[in-house]
């Protein structure tokens, strides 16, 4: 009995100390993609990915790209190549994302340009204190348009055609996607929201008595070659409509899909 103790004993040391390290690599780092690989082990047959210590995908060959991350964040990837189930060798690494931060440019490539006003869309994206700011160059100066506001300023009334930084932010901004001859008077934040990497932004503005409202989005994203884009949009809320502009160009399905260019 005693003799058969010694052995199971034996048995679980010999079965621990053959396990050793898996060299990971990191192939690729994106703002929401990591791609990794590491040596094929000769007896493994499918190789178990967990991140962040949740199971994240079985796979047959010695490399995996992780989709749907969040810019700026440390992951924890560990690595477990199996055997009949049993787990032959295994690997951690700490890979964190890289950040969305850079000029984007959306050029227009129809004749239809609201009028001259929509030929060309540019942005600089910065990362502040955690945060993404957004900026739009307009007549040759750039003027932020996400959040354009401070936090506590939600709910508070601006005039359209006021000299404050916020107020010149929002005219030259409006004016792009406007496609009426129609000068609002007021206009004032209603929410400002993150979800990640997608950055919204819900406006109210008055026109006399009426009053449009409009939620503006930036999504951050890659294209299928991997190329960093932004996405923004312009959804217009409740009963009243503004007629606002859209992108034009094919494939786009009315979304301004800007590249990133530096």
């Amino acid at each position: 009995m005693m003799m058969r103790r010694m052995l199971f004993f034996l048995m679980i040391i010999l079965i621990g100390s053959a396990l050793h390290a898996l060299d990971l690599h990191v192939d690729e780092i994106q703002p929401s993609r990591i791609t990794l690989s590491w040596d094929r082990v000769p007896s493994a047959l499918t190789y178990d990915l967990y991140l962040n210590g949740r199971y994240r995908a079985t796979v047959r060959t010695p490399s995996y790209s992780i989709e749907h991350l969040t810019s700026h964040t440390s992951y924890s990837v560990r690595v477990q190549a199996k055997g009949q189930g049993t787990v032959i060798d295994e690997g951690t690494i700490e890979v964190t994302t890289s950040g969305w931060e850079g000029r984007y440019q959306w050029v227009n490539r129809t004749r239809k340009d609201n009028r001259g006003r929509t030929t060309v869309l540019d942005y600089r994206v910065e990362y502040v204190r955690g945060e993404y700011v957004i900026y739009g160059l307009y007549e040759g100066r750039w003027h932020e348009v996400f959040p354009l506001i401070e936090p506590y300023q939600i709910g508070e009334q601006f005039e359209y055609q006021g000299t404050r930084a916020e107020e010149i932010a929002y005219r030259y901004n409006a004016q792009l996607f406007n496609t009426t001859a129609i000068t609002p008077r007021f206009w004032k934040v209603l929410e400002l929201k993150r979800n990640g990497d997608e950055l919204l932004i819900r406006v109210e503005t008055r026109v006399g008595a009426l009053k449009y409202t409009a939620l503006s989005r930036y999504a951050f994203t890659l294209d299928k070659a991997g190329n960093r884009v932004l996405r923004f949009s312009i959804e217009e809320l409740g009963s009243n409509s503004w007629a606002i502009f859209s992108s034009p160009n094919e494939g786009e399905e009315g979304v301004f899909v800007a590249s990133a260019i530096r």
